[in-house]
């Protein structure tokens, strides 16, 4: 005779994180140069190249990769007919000898205690660069102070820095964001379910242990019990096939491997 019915149902689930996207690379700098920076009047070497500083670095700062006019000179020397040549081969032979993308030259002009900056971006890249500027602008400065000019200076760097940002090749698309990764499973229902079954078997196998001898008494009772009893068996092993086997299906991501999982189901007589 049968004197119990027990059931365990353990299910594990190993779930494998998305992988990262790789941070995107930092775009390389601009690089310009500043062959000429001219200033005309009464004025001394300190205040031109107080004037000189403000400027370099009000590109600097705009996250610009600099040739300031020292650098720009030293390196034109073996070539000075380039120094003030503004025409289409001229302005890609600097280009190619200082390496950059765009060339800016810069002329104050300075009366007394006033000041008149312009400053002129050319671009060195092509077949055929365009000897007409690709932006001019202009700042002034009336009846000001050195700090006060410098200052100027600054203003008309970034004046500037805007078309050497926007101007060239257009810019790479950003990448695609990445998808996130799709919500987790549920898979409480079909646990649920499994373990319902599991109750029926244990439930349906116990009427069945109760059964006793059959008589004229008991005979019909007992045909009652067993039908129950099977009737419980059936429907829990089906719950508890249905519901593991939902479970386990849905725990696999799309196009993944199947997860490590595990199933037992145990019962003692």
């Amino acid at each position: 005779m049968l004197s119990g019915a027990a059931l365990s149902l353990l299910a594990t689930l190993a779930v494998t994180p998305p992988p990262t996207t790789p941070a995107p690379a930092p775009a390389p700098k601009i690089r310009v140069a500043i062959p000429d920076f001219q200033v005309d009047g009464s004025t001394s070497p300190a205040l031109a190249l107080q004037l000189q500083d403000g400027f370099v670095l009000g590109l600097v700062r705009a996250g610009l990769q600099v040739v300031d006019p020292v650098d720009a000179a030293r390196r034109l020397e073996s070539k000075p007919e380039l120094a003030r040549c503004d025409s289409s081969p001229c302005l890609k032979s600097i280009g190619q000898l200082l390496d950059v993308k765009y060339l800016v030259r810069v002329k104050v002009e300075v009366s007394g205690n006033s000041y008149k900056a312009v400053g002129r971006i050319f671009s060195t890249e092509g077949p055929a660069p365009a000897a007409l500027p690709v932006a001019n602008k202009s700042k002034s400065c009336d009846v000001c102070t050195v700090a006060e000019a410098r200052d100027v200076m600054l203003r008309l760097a970034d004046a500037l820095k805007v078309h050497l940002e926007d101007t060239g090749a257009p810019p790479p698309l950003p990448a695609s964001p990445a998808e996130p990764p799709p919500p987790p499973p549920h898979i409480t229902g079909p646990v649920v379910t499994a373990m319902v079954g599991g109750v029926a078997i244990a439930v349906g196998v116990a009427l069945l242990a109760t059964l006793g001898s059959c008589n004229a008494t008991k005979c019909s009772e007992n045909r009652t019990r067993a039908a129950i009893g099977g009737g419980l068996v059936g429907a829990g092993a089906v719950m508890t096939f249905v519901g593991a086997y939902v479970t386990i299906e849905r725990s696999r991501a799309p196009g993944a491997p199947a997860p490590a999982t595990s199933l037992s189901l145990a019962l003692r007589f």
